[in-house]
């Protein structure tokens, strides 16, 4: 790694040229001297400079003033004063300024070089955390909720002006419309953005396996707990978790759930030691939870708990006006990912885009957009390359399925979960729902032979 040093000092007595001559002697080091302030800043500009290192006492220069200036700059680069002589209270006032150290005459070359090589990792840190929170907000910026129409200007509006509020939210909405990426949005928009995001799927775990994934567990709590476990929930201290299909909590998982909101305290599965965490609880489900309540399989309370702040994410068939900047976006963004070189679509297809009611929201269309490129052979999709689900879906054939008459019972079954699955583009949740039968019972009815 090649080291940038910018010296300031007015003049070259023996104990700076022993210093001077030690840094130039060293390899992948270049050492630029300034005489003045004015020279210094020039080489802070326009130079890649790491260290600085500056007499104190320097004519016509305030010492802290100086510094600031440097920091303005490039507020990455190290700045470490020498003197003949300083009093401890000076030392300490340009350390709390933000100088990495301070020295006096005479100066040992080895600690020197030493305490350079400690500012340099201090900078990389700084360098890489930058670099980290700049891609942070580059992904997860309010402008990648794409869209102009009044629904999602709303939903823009809404998601920035709460995401540095402290409180507990509640995401809505259909499956595809993008509840993550609003978790994600008011998440690393937030004052917890430093702090871990942890995502848990509700619905992805049984009772038991749900409660050691939120809360931990102690060895030997139950049979094949064979080490103490962290659970999301202590992962998250200090940050943000996501629970995603809330509405899929066991009941008793719920009452623990409760507690931790009010209390901001729990217990691991199998331990009996009290666990305080500070953590942000942003939850989302596309369940009617007061449906939920009035069944007796949510608890009102916990809902009033996550619910401070509402966020409903209107489905995509309510703003249609919002298809083609999608379309665009996901074009553009496929096109940088896998090289496909496609550079628009015929208006016929985007009226096949915009005629489709899409029960997969964003994520049917970002799917339907990646299959019309990867087959496409033309540098513009045209309808023929869309997915067979959509050309299925014109206005006289949009309300009902084209069934032959001759077919049994369970064959003519078989053919509308066939059909059902080919216009939702494989997304067995969406037609699960379509049909208006369980996801399990969907996927037993796929696999029996008729």
């Amino acid at each position: 790694m090649e080291i940038q040093i910018a010296l300031i000092c007015e003049e070259i007595d023996e104990e700076r040229k022993s210093f001077l001559d030690f840094l130039k002697k060293k390899k992948n080091v270049t050492v630029f001297l300034a005489n003045d302030e004015s020279q210094l800043l020039k080489f802070v500009r326009n130079e890649e400079i790491n260290i600085v290192l500056a007499d104190y006492y320097l004519k016509k220069t305030n010492p802290l003033t100086f510094l600031r200036k440097i920091k303005k700059i490039k507020p990455f680069i190290e700045v470490i004063f020498f003197a003949e002589e300083i009093t401890f209270a000076k030392a300490i006032e340009v350390m709390k300024e933000g100088a990495y150290d301070f020295y006096e005459f005479p100066v040992n070359n080895k600690l020197l070089a030493m305490v350079i090589s400690k500012a340099i990792e201090k900078q990389d840190l700084y360098i890489a955390k930058n670099n980290l929170e700049k891609k942070v907000k580059e992904k997860f910026n309010f402008d990648k909720i794409i869209g102009s129409s009044k629904a999602i200007r709303t939903l823009k509006n809404t998601v920035e002006n709460i995401a540095a509020k402290n409180v507990n939210i509640l995401i809505t909405g259909e499956t595809g419309t993008g509840k993550e990426m609003v978790a994600n949005a008011i998440h690393f928009n937030s004052e917890r953005a430093s702090g871990p995001f942890i995502k848990v799927n509700c619905a992805a775990f049984n009772e038991g396996v749900l409660e050691s994934e939120l809360f931990g567990h102690e060895q030997g709590a139950f049979t094949g707990a064979l080490a103490k476990r962290i659970g999301r929930f202590e992962m998250a201290n200090e940050g943000t978790i996501f629970l995603d299909e809330i509405g899929d909590v066991p009941m008793s998982t719920q009452i623990k759930l409760l507690r931790i909101l009010q209390e901001k305290e729990f217990e691991r599965v199998g331990g009996n030691k009290t666990i305080s965490v500070n953590v942000r609880v942003i939850a989302a489900t596309n369940q009617n939870l007061k449906e939920l309540i009035a069944e007796k399989k949510f608890r009102e309370d916990l809902y009033y708990r996550l619910n401070v702040i509402h966020i409903e994410i209107p489905p995509l068939n309510e703003r249609k006006d919002d298809i083609p900047l999608l379309a665009s976006f996901f074009m553009n963004k496929l096109n940088k990912e896998n090289g496909y070189g496609i550079q628009g679509i015929t208006k016929e297809s985007m009226q096949v885009l915009l005629n489709y009611q899409w029960p997969g929201n964003v994520r049917e269309l970002e799917n339907a957009i990646e299959s019309a490129m990867a087959t496409c052979k033309k540098k513009v999709i045209e309808s023929k390359f869309l997915p067979s689900f959509l050309l299925l879906n014109n206005p006289e054939t949009s309300d009902f399925f084209q069934i032959p008459f001759n077919l049994t019972l369970p064959e003519m079954e078989k053919e509308v979960i066939r059909l059902t699955l080919l216009r939702t583009n494989g997304n067995k949740t969406v037609a699960s729902k379509l049909l208006g039968i369980s996801l399990r019972t969907l996927q037993r009815k796929v696999n029996e032979p008729v």
